[in-house]
């Protein structure tokens, strides 16, 4: 039966990009409803920042509706191309924070005063823990190296070259658990 509501639910997903394509406002609507979460979640785990990655939700949303005919139904489902865009997205805009970082410790350093400030509600607390359990759900049903290459490879932005001379393995064989573990994980997201 959950296989079933698996298929129907991509299939409605592959629907939604058409329309989406099409400037059906109430199917990126219907989209953002179906995927925020995950996409939250991932944009939180790499940026580590709640409020750049609420920034980077809306953003990552934007971007699929505005160019919408970049999307390409050969090369993925729906939920594979959303959550390569929001990795994507997060890694340069934690790269743009790092950078950012940098030069305001140099500005501290050097005598300049500035502050940062973070905005967090209850709500988006409570949201963003119930993402993170359901992300932590998933990566705890892979096999520990299979997650440990996946966290390495999307959290962490290592290359599947460092992958494997972080941890001693064959190149090929990083590769095998990192496309393994996807795999994995959305049948897992497909399944909940």
């Amino acid at each position: 039966m959950a296989a079933v509501a698996a298929r129907a639910k991509t299939t409605d997903d592959f629907l939604l990009m058409e329309a989406v394509a099409a400037g059906d406002a109430t199917a990126i609507a219907a989209l953002y409803d179906r995927h925020s979460p995950l996409v939250f979640a991932l944009c939180l785990r790499i940026v580590r920042d709640r409020s750049e990655a609420e920034d980077l939700l809306a953003d990552i949303f934007w971007e699929i509706w505005r160019r919408a005919d970049r999307y390409d139904a050969a090369r993925g489902s729906p939920l594979t191309y959303l959550l390569t865009v929001a990795r994507s997205r997060a890694i340069d805009r934690r790269r743009s924070l790092m950078k950012r970082r940098t030069v305001q410790t140099e500005s501290d350093y050097s005598g300049g005063a500035a502050s940062a400030s973070s905005s967090v509600t209850p709500l988006t607390d409570a949201v963003t823990r119930e993402l993170g359990e359901k992300v932590r759900a998933a990566l705890a049903r892979l096999e520990p190296a299979q997650r440990q290459a996946v966290e390495l490879s999307f959290f962490d932005d290592l290359s599947h070259t460092e992958i494997a001379e972080k941890l001693g393995k064959p190149l090929g064989t990083i590769k095998t658990y990192i496309r393994q573990g996807l795999i994995h994980l959305r049948e897992f997201v497909r399944m909940d």
